[in-house]
């Protein structure tokens, strides 16, 4: 098999996947699918935006008291 058959093979290949996607996504369990996708992503992603402040207020109290330490050491 040369290299341009195993292209056209591979195009082939994608567009039935493609489109066999896009029929499954059609159907109501497909539809259900999705918005489970989306509620499921906005979860993790609300979940790693409120992760994210924590560290963040984290940081900065860290960092708060270092910069006192180091007051106080200079005094």
């Amino acid at each position: 098999m040369n290299d341009k058959t195993k292209i056209l093979g591979a195009i082939v290949l994608g567009a039935i996947a493609g489109a066999a996607i896009v029929k499954l996504l059609e159907t109501e369990e497909g539809k259900e699918f999705v918005d489970k996708a989306k509620d499921k992503a906005k979860s993790v992603a609300d979940d790693l935006k409120e992760k994210i402040n924590k560290l963040e207020s984290e940081l900065a109290e860290l960092l708060q008291i270092e910069k006192e330490n180091d007051s106080a050491n200079q005094a």
